[in-house]
C-alpha cells in the first residue's frame, strides 16, 4: 500500500513538473520577449541572509532614484522603461475604498488605521 502511494506521489510530481517546465517549450524570439514590472520601479535592498519571511523594508539601501513602488509615478516609469505589464496589488480598506498595498500582512500594516479590511475571524498575531 505504501509503495502504491509513493508511486502515485512520484507520478503526480512528474506530471506537475512536466506541465510547468519551460525546458520543453520553444525559446522566444528576441522581438517577442515582454517585460513585466512587479509593482513598478522600486528601490533595492540587501539580499544577505534573506528568508521567506524577512521584512525587506528594513533592508532598503540608500535611494537610487525618486520612485517608490506601488505608486503611479513608479508604474508610469516602468512603462517608460519598456514594461509591457505592471503587476500591482489592490485591496479594500475598512471603509470600502481601494488601496494599492503590497501585501495584507498584519505585521507590516496597522489594521486599526484603515489598511486592512476588518474581519473578526482574521486576528493578527498578538491581538
Amino acid at each position: 500500500m505504501f509503495r502504491k502511494a509513493l508511486m502515485a506521489g512520484a507520478i503526480a510530481v512528474a506530471v506537475l513538473w512536466l506541465a510547468n517546465t519551460s525546458l520543453l517549450g520553444a525559446r522566444p524570439e528576441a522581438g517577442n520577449i515582454k517585460l513585466l514590472s512587479h509593482r513598478g520601479v522600486h528601490q533595492t535592498f540587501s539580499p544577505e541572509d534573506l528568508e521567506n519571511d524577512t521584512c525587506t523594508a528594513s533592508r532598503i539601501l540608500p535611494p537610487a532614484h525618486e520612485f517608490i513602488e506601488n505608486t503611479l509615478p513608479s508604474m508610469q516609469a516602468a512603462f517608460q522603461y519598456g514594461a509591457a505589464v505592471v503587476e500591482l496589488d489592490i485591496h479594500l480598506t475598512p471603509d470600502g475604498k481601494f488601496a494599492c498595498l503590497p501585501r495584507l500582512d498584519a505585521r507590516l500594516q496597522d489594521r486599526r488605521n484603515g489598511y486592512r479590511r476588518r474581519d473578526p475571524n482574521d486576528q493578527a498575531p498578538g491581538t
